[in-house]
């Protein structure tokens, strides 16, 4: 019995050097042994004041794994779990996007100058919301 307890012993203390080495191998590399949702900037518009950014994020812990974040950097506010997000239009009157809420659908949005935003119109699908956004651009000569 005794060299089974000292066969136990010995694998438990080879296992803690083993997630020792990894832990300190994987800080060392810049990263960890586990993951963490990552988040980067997608487009950007300075309206108003206000930057406005769609950043994208990616995590293995929720579904659906990427997801898009409306935020406002002058504002701090930050508005996410968009499913699909539109580029930036400068309008007659304001700025817009267009975004795919997970309950809503598509959505065309109204940015406000103090870090919120406005839904302006919901629409059926990617085209309707590429469409709309597209006919809010002022005509140019």
């Amino acid at each position: 019995m005794g060299q089974i307890a000292l066969g136990f012993r010995s694998l438990m203390i080879r296992l803690a050097i083993f997630f020792v080495m990894a832990i300190l191998l994987a800080w060392a590399l810049g990263g960890t042994l586990w993951p963490r949702p990552v988040t980067a900037p997608a487009m950007s518009i300075d309206a108003g004041g206000v930057v406005w950014n769609w950043n994208v994020r990616i995590s293995s812990y929720t579904e659906p794994g990427l997801t898009w974040i409306l935020s406002a950097e002058g504002g701090d506010a930050s508005y996410g779990g968009w499913l699909a997000a539109a580029g930036f239009v400068e309008g007659a009157d304001g700025f817009f996007t267009a975004g795919q809420h997970p309950q809503e659908g598509w959505q065309v949005i109204r940015l406000e100058d103090d870090g919120r935003y406005e839904v302006v119109s919901k629409v059926a699908s990617r085209l309707d919301a590429e469409s709309d956004l597209v006919e809010r651009r002022p005509v140019r000569d």
